[in-house]
């Protein structure tokens, strides 16, 4: 019979490259019970791995739009915020403006320019309102801030209605001011975009526009009836005592005519809150699909990792053992 036998020293190289094999599959197993992923996917997923790239590509489209519904949540919320203090601060104003039609006085009128010209800053500030250097109401034109300062207004306005003797022509440079395509109002104060910003994209064909401007008419209407309240005491307008009651009192009741077009702006601008909320429930809920999905074709089966753990670590244990004993054999044991 012919043996066929190795040199000691191939033997040692032999023993040594199987330990070194037995020591990668341990590190190995170990890591994949640790992670709880499997260390070598192309193995895993027999080469296959388009399965996992279109699962991957979802989850990083299904995150931009996680990214999108959260900042279009919180530029609605700031705006239904901005446009509340609109509202409240224009009806208050408008509560005190109104009685100056029946028994007001000089003194009241007085009072209500000065509450006028608080509310006209606060009104302009609520609109100004940005995030992270993005104005909100100035539609595409988001680098800026879309009003000029009440100073500002109140002054280019008065330089507009410098002259008029009669409630009526007051009431028609106004209108032209703020009204008008070359009125002052959109070539001195207003300095946003004249289009509205890109819509929101949420996915699965869903998109929200947030196109709300500081020169909606239902805000400039707001502002034009501050104004004029606010000039209405204006030494500059040759007006009777009764006129410039009238004219603020008259402003009073157009502004609570006018929340009417305020509550709708807020009441779509709700719609749009809805709209998003519930992109966002559905985009969360794609998300822990895809991860479950994703979990499927990259977790390790810890059973059958741990199983084969132990089999390799006795693999390994056997082996030193083999090592040591051949270590010791040598002529004199035996011939011994």
């Amino acid at each position: 019979m012919t043996f066929q036998t190795i040199g000691d020293l191939a033997q040692s190289f032999a023993l040594r490259r199987q330990g070194v094999d037995l020591r990668q599959q341990v590190d190995r197993l170990t890591l994949e019970l640790s992670s709880g992923r499997v260390a070598d996917l192309g193995q895993h997923l027999a080469g296959n791995l388009l399965p996992l790239a279109d699962v991957e590509h979802e989850l990083v489209l299904l995150s931009a739009h996680r990214t999108a519904a959260r900042e279009a949540a919180t530029d609605t919320s700031i705006m239904q915020s901005a446009l509340d203090r609109v509202q409240t601060a224009t009806t208050d104003l408008a509560t005190q403006a109104i009685t100056l039609g029946t028994a007001g006085t000089t003194l009241q009128l007085s009072n209500v320019v000065v509450s006028a010209n608080l509310t006209l800053g606060s009104v302009i500030g609520a609109l100004n309102s940005d995030v992270s250097g993005r104005a909100l109401f100035a539609g595409a034109r988001t680098e800026r801030a879309p009003l000029g300062s009440s100073e500002t207004l109140l002054s280019t306005l008065r330089s507009t209605l410098i002259g008029a003797a009669t409630r009526s022509e007051v009431q028609v440079r106004l209108d032209a001011f703020f009204d008008g395509m070359s009125g002052g109002f959109q070539t001195a104060i207003y300095q946003g975009g004249t289009t509205g910003i890109s819509p929101y994209q949420l996915g699965s064909g869903e998109s929200v526009a947030l196109d709300i401007r500081a020169d909606d008419p239902a805000l400039r209407d707001a502002l034009k009836h501050l104004a004029l309240i606010a000039v209405s005491n204006d030494a500059g307008l040759p007006l009777t005592e009764a006129d410039r009651l009238d004219l603020a009192a008259g402003a009073g009741f157009a502004l609570i005519e006018h929340q009417d077009a305020l509550t709708t702006l807020r009441a779509n601008l709700g719609l749009a809150e809805a709209r998003i909320d519930q992109s966002a429930s559905r985009i969360s809920a794609e998300i822990s699909g895809f991860e479950i999905a994703r979990s499927g074709l990259v977790s390790s089966d810890p059973f059958e990792a741990a199983v084969e753990l132990e089999q390799v670590q006795f693999q390994l244990e056997t082996l030193y053992t083999l090592t040591a004993r051949t270590a010791r054999l040598n002529l004199l044991n035996f011939l011994s």
